[in-house]
């Protein structure tokens, strides 16, 4: 199945377990459910992800919960989906000093959580860049372009402290030898 499949499913827009239930036991998408739920749902019908990731087969796709430091976000670059976005994000921090913690986030419970434990409550999704023709290892962004930015920010302007290492869902190609 092909990331463009997707589009062509039925799925309940009020019941993400349902959907979750459907990929994977139907058409055998073997992935983390914030995976299912983050990519193969909540973006399937984007003409930019389609762009980008229709081509990709999910089958071939494993996925691991890694961590990555701090730093290997600078990597990045524009090897996003919404590069421009990103950076509009990261940039968001360099106006704490007028708008306060809002630039980290609004949500109570979020800034909380950024605010103890220095990363965000639920892992952004990366492929490796070789899935998609890049160099490897070189982390592509795919969704988590709010939460990646905003750590870009918060490291840039120094807001808060940060976790050394942050978890994030990784795809890669696995090639059997």
């Amino acid at each position: 199945m092909k990331y463009k499949d997707l589009s062509k499913i039925l799925l309940d827009p009020h019941n993400i377990e349902k959907n979750i239930d459907l990929l994977k036991r139907l058409h055998e998408v073997n992935a983390p459910d914030s995976v299912i739920e983050q990519f193969y749902i909540d973006h399937n019908a984007n003409s930019r992800f389609l762009d980008l990731y229709g081509a990709l087969s999910l089958h071939d796709l494993k996925w691991e919960l890694v961590e990555f430091d701090t730093t290997r976000f600078l990597q990045i670059g524009s090897n996003a989906s919404f590069p421009d976005f990103l950076d509009e994000v990261s940039e968001d921090a360099s106006y704490f000093e007028e708008v306060g913690e809002d630039v980290i986030d609004c949500r109570e419970s979020v800034l909380n959580h950024w605010k103890t434990h220095g990363t965000w409550l639920t892992p952004p999704i990366f492929l490796d860049a070789n899935v998609l023709g890049g160099k490897s290892s070189i982390p592509h962004l795919v969704e988590g372009h709010s939460r990646v930015g905003c750590l870009l920010g918060i490291q840039k302007y120094r807001i808060i402290p940060l976790a050394d290492k942050h978890k994030v869902y990784w795809g890669y190609i696995h090639k059997d030898t």
